[in-house]
């Protein structure tokens, strides 16, 4: 058992907290007894798991442990202290996987027929960013691809906020949009904006075919770099008082009508 705050595997988790930490290592963390079963449910590939005895208060608790081990997965004890001093959330259920972050190929995503990807430019807040993963997962998505600005992918909340879809959604970073723009055109996907200056109502428009939805920041909207680039910008109707949708929200609305005209 680990009870020295001062052992390697620690200290590296304790890095693990910060962005540049999990660049370092290539490694990023999932805490919890539900998020370890979604990593061990997707296969997402687990580095090592950290554990304190106190997980076995919990409903599951042993049977994870047990099905971390029969995995062939280190699994390594620590005490509750050593283990507080690492968790991220306030309330811990003492259990956390550490996970190698996966590198995917663009060229992989959207190389197929019909396909559906999801274009995230600039959203900041990192529970914003993974209910709209969570939601490209739900409709069927075949990736997501984030933009230079928009937050962390592996930042602690994004990964909880996923609900698992962070294990089995191929994501993508692109720094330069009209290069990311330009390499959709070439492989004949339409790229559709969403913006409060929309020329068209986003169930004006054909999803049907290989096509990128773009979502932008609530601040800022999408960049200028796409709106000069994108084959359509299309707008949700607001018919209250209120200005525009939380940007997940936003997502959920065009992603579903894609889903729909592909179901029908």
């Amino acid at each position: 058992m680990i009870s020295s705050q001062s052992n390697p595997i620690i200290k590296k988790v304790k890095k693990l907290h910060s962005r540049a930490g999990r660049k370092k290592f290539k490694q990023y963390f999932i805490e919890g007894i539900r998020g370890v079963e979604q990593v061990l449910d997707n296969g997402a590939p687990v580095r090592e798991a950290l554990f304190s005895r106190d997980v076995l208060e919990f409903a599951g608790g042993e049977d994870l442990i047990r099905r971390l081990e029969e995995k062939g997965i280190p699994v390594i004890e620590v005490s509750r202290e050593v283990f507080d001093s690492i968790a991220d959330t306030g309330s811990p259920q003492y259990i956390m996987a550490v996970l190698d972050i996966i590198q995917y190929e663009i060229e992989s995503v959207i190389s197929g027929e019909n396909i559906l990807v999801v274009i995230v430019d600039g959203i900041q807040d990192p529970g914003n960013l993974g209910t709209i993963i969570r939601t490209a997962d739900a409709a069927g998505a075949d990736g997501v691809i984030l933009l230079k600005g928009t937050a962390d992918l592996y930042n602690p909340k994004t990964v909880r906020s996923t609900m698992g879809s962070v294990f089995s959604t191929p994501i993508i970073h692109a720094d330069d949009a009209a290069s990311l723009i330009e390499l959709l055109h070439r492989h004949g996907v339409a790229v559709v904006a969403t913006g409060l200056e929309g020329s068209k109502y986003y169930f004006e428009v054909d999803y049907t075919g290989s096509t990128a939805v773009v979502i932008g920041s609530e601040a800022h909207g999408v960049s200028d770099g796409i709106m000069e680039r994108c084959d359509e910008c299309v707008r949700i109707p607001m018919q209250g008082k209120a200005e525009s949708l939380n940007a997940a929200v936003a997502s959920a609305v065009v992603l579903y009508k894609a889903v729909e005209q592909r179901l029908t």
